[in-house]
């Protein structure tokens, strides 16, 4: 059985986190947030790689 090193998300190897380092970021969609009384609707992603989160703000659309 072969070693694997450690990593900081889903026990995937450290060599693939190299690739969030500069910047190339495999985003998934975790949710979102539709206020009804609001007229901007928010997405969240994470980074499946390293767990990086970001959110998206946008107008809705009539």
């Amino acid at each position: 059985m072969a070693y694997r090193a450690p990593s900081r998300v889903s026990g995937k190897p450290l060599q693939r986190s190299i690739l969030c380092f500069i910047g190339f970021h495999k985003w998934k969609r975790s949710g979102g947030l539709n206020i009804y009384a609001s007229n901007v609707r928010e997405k969240y992603f994470v980074c499946t790689r390293c767990g990086r989160q970001k959110t998206i703000y946008e107008p809705k659309k009539d």
